[in-house]
């Protein structure tokens, strides 16, 4: 059963955020961290690891998306 009420304005909140850290730790005072994963940029011919600002894949020429 749902609610209907738009709750993304609460989700930066700090009682929501020490909520979440008490239901992950089962302690008060516990902050969780979330991470993000960062993908490496990838050549769409070769599929080569780029540095990210590379005009063309030093493996295969594929021109990148990083051209201006």
């Amino acid at each position: 059963m749902s609610s209907g009420r738009d709750l993304r304005e609460q989700m930066n909140s700090d009682a929501v955020a020490d909520a979440f850290s008490f239901l992950v730790s089962g302690k008060r005072g516990y902050k969780a961290i979330i991470e993000r994963k960062v993908e490496p940029v990838r050549c769409s011919g070769c599929s080569v690891v780029l540095k990210g600002e590379e005009k063309f894949c030093s493996e295969c020429g594929t021109k990148t998306s990083f051209v201006k």
